[in-house]
């Protein structure tokens, strides 16, 4: 390992899993590369996607879930390259494995790994089952439950896969011998992890990076509200419908996104013309919808990992309304930068609302306003740099020392 000045800019190799239907995890990857880029720092990519699930076969994707050879020899030959002082890891799953560790450690170089979602815990990657947050499975050392009911995709075989794989590598010690930092982008998600068994002295709190959004503009606003994102139960999106249907809401109310739900509930919001659905957007494009919109609702029924659409509100100056006891939720300063609800409860987004829109118009901007300075104090881009390289450099410093003993 490299061990020049602590100033010097770093050579970092971002490792990420793409899924078929592109999403949070996805963005972030790409933000945190264009982040490391603009500092200064080298970055290279190793990327596999989804797409190669359908020429590999179910069965040789489930193998390569536990260890992927071809994962761990085409890293090993980036790393032989050039002189890496990180590897950072955003997603492993199904293609890459954490194979792919013994090959940084074999390099002497450092290991990060940032977990954006909850799979190594439970099978689904949520904490979630059957529409209500679920931890039958957190700590324990094979998660049986997750098996019964089938918790990844309604398969059982796809379910024992996951849970073999992280009840494998729970046993191998991978996650405590391997990896010398962990990144979680919330407290919240901290806690859990910490509470299903990983080396509390590794974990790390980084929000995520918000990306460089070159000429994105706060207004003209219009008098609505704004959902942004995938349209499906966990999400909430089903009681926000509800909100606006049975509480005769004449605010209107514009949903971004595709998902499972989306026929159902615009069968639904066809009771309530106020309701309009603008189907899937662009990042660059939904953050303009976002800018233009005098509130942003995200009322997420599951713990969530992070609350990345919290902070583009906050970016543009709008305010949020979101979910109690929610990585979303811990981002919003009840009465100051927007509302509190619990998931679920449709009446209370309904009374949330209400209140917002009966508040006189510069205390509405005041409240976007103190969103804004929230951003800009606590998760600017520079701030985020910062962070993520003293986290990198800690790595370095915990890898160093096992390569000593």
């Amino acid at each position: 390992m490299n061990s020049s000045h602590e100033t010097r800019p770093l050579r970092v190799l971002m490792v990420h899993n793409h899924y078929l239907v592109r999403g949070g995890e996805d963005a972030s990857f790409a933000a945190e590369v264009e982040l490391l880029r603009s500092g200064g720092h080298q970055v290279e990519t190793y990327v596999r996607d989804n797409e190669e699930i359908d020429q590999r076969g179910t069965l040789r994707t489930a193998v390569g879930t536990f260890w992927s050879r071809k994962s761990r020899r085409e890293v090993a030959g980036i790393l032989a390259e050039a002189e890496f002082d990180v590897m950072h890891v955003q997603n492993f799953f199904p293609l890459i494995s954490p194979s792919i560790y013994g090959a940084a450690r074999e390099a002497g170089v450092a290991v990060v790994q940032t977990m954006r979602n909850y799979r190594v815990l439970c099978a689904n990657g949520l904490l979630m089952r059957e529409g209500r947050n679920c931890e039958r499975c957190l700590g324990r050392s094979v998660g049986w439950s997750g098996i019964r009911y089938k918790c990844y995709r309604e398969s059982f075989a796809g379910s024992a896969a996951v849970v073999g794989m992280a009840s494998w590598h729970r046993a191998r010690g991978t996650w405590t011998r391997e990896v010398d930092r962990f990144i979680l982008a919330a407290e919240l998600v901290r806690k859990k992890f910490i509470e299903g068994g990983f080396p509390e002295e590794r974990m790390r709190v980084k929000p995520n990076v918000m990306p460089d959004l070159p000429g994105m503009k706060a207004g003209p606003r219009q008098r609505r509200a704004i959902y942004v994102g995938r349209i499906s139960h966990e999400k909430g999106v089903d009681p926000l419908v509800d909100a606006w249907v049975d509480g005769a809401l004449d605010i209107p109310l514009v949903i971004v996104g595709s998902g499972p739900l989306e026929a159902e509930l615009k069968e639904r919001a066809r009771a309530n013309p106020a309701i309009t659905f603008a189907g899937r957007l662009p990042v660059e494009e939904a953050c303009q919808a976002i800018a233009e919109s005098e509130l942003l609702i995200l009322p997420t029924k599951c713990y969530e990992t992070f609350g990345r659409t919290v902070l583009e509100a906050y970016a543009m100056g709008t305010p949020v309304i979101s979910s109690r006891g929610t990585a979303p939720g811990d981002l919003v300063v009840e009465d100051r930068t927007g509302y509190l609800v619990d998931p679920g409860d449709a009446v209370g987004l309904e009374e949330s609302v209400r209140r917002f829109f009966a508040l006189p118009d510069n205390e509405r901007r005041e409240m976007g306003q103190r969103g804004l300075d929230h951003y800009r104090s606590n998760f600017g881009r520079k701030k985020n740099l910062e962070l993520l390289i003293s986290i990198y450099r800690e790595a370095m410093a915990e890898a160093g020392r096992a390569y000593k003993q």
